[in-house]
């Protein structure tokens, strides 16, 4: 298996735990029964699947708006710290699980995990080969999507089903600790900024030169964000870890 998919790979694998596993410990927490769950999941593994098809014929024009492009990863950076502050800030204010907060919840991940699979997806479109030392497979974009959907089903029940086991070892609320995730995915993003754009042309055609974004820029930004992770930080609560 070449580096590229192996990185693109693992971003689509880090997706979809993330985003399984968010949904499936909220269903159980909110008393949800397996089938609204499942309802639910198939909900959004559905659309992102959709998302994915509908946009492989414009793969091409997707990789320099996403992948290949800084300002992509700044963009899903800033909507992934507008979530966590909005989370720390509702629940300060409201300090129960209400309906708007229980959409904030469920929404939280989705644009993250989203623009990772997509970005992921358009990396790897038309095709690729998923081979191993006894086993070689080309799969298409349709087939991405497809068994991108499936895995999103499959690690949602297994986190639904084992959610009485986790919420053992939960130590605070749910909003502190989304709004959390969401505020270091914020910090993550403006990494792959750096990174990915470069290290993805590198894979595919290793004659380029390997380099950085702007350093003044980056160094604008990750203040931008430390700024706004300290303005997060005062929403939370002295008495928010469980009684």
């Amino acid at each position: 298996m070449n580096l590229l998919v192996s990185l693109f790979g693992a971003i689509i694998l880090a997706a979809i735990l993330l985003l399984g596993i968010g949904t499936g410990l909220l269903s159980n927490f909110f008393r949800n029964d397996l089938r609204k769950h499942l309802i639910i999941s198939l909900i959004i593994s559905i659309a992102i699947a959709l998302i994915i098809i509908a946009l492989s014929p414009f793969y091409e024009s997707l990789i320099g708006l996403t992948v290949n492009n800084f300002f992509f990863y700044i963009f899903m950076a800033i909507i992934a710290l507008i979530l966590g502050i909005f989370t720390f800030y509702y629940w300060q204010k409201e300090n129960q699980y209400d309906n708007l907060l229980k959409v904030v919840l469920y929404f939280d991940f989705i644009p993250v995990s989203y623009g990772l699979l997509v970005m992921s997806s358009a990396a790897l479109s038309p095709s690729f080969v998923f081979d191993t030392a006894n086993f070689s497979m080309t799969i298409s974009t349709v087939h991405l999507a497809i068994i991108i959907a499936f895995l999103l089903m499959i690690i949602s029940f297994i986190a639904y089903r084992f959610s009485d086991f986790i919420e053992d070892y939960r130590i605070t609320h749910y909003p502190i600790i989304y709004g959390s995730m969401m505020v270091i995915f914020a910090f993550i993003f403006v990494v792959f900024g750096f990174f990915v754009p470069t290290i993805s042309q590198v894979l595919e055609y290793p004659s380029t030169q390997l380099t950085l974004m702007p350093v003044n820029a980056g160094i604008a930004l990750i203040v931008i964000l430390a700024i706004c992770l300290g303005i997060g930080a005062l929403f939370k609560k002295r008495n928010n870890r469980l009684k």
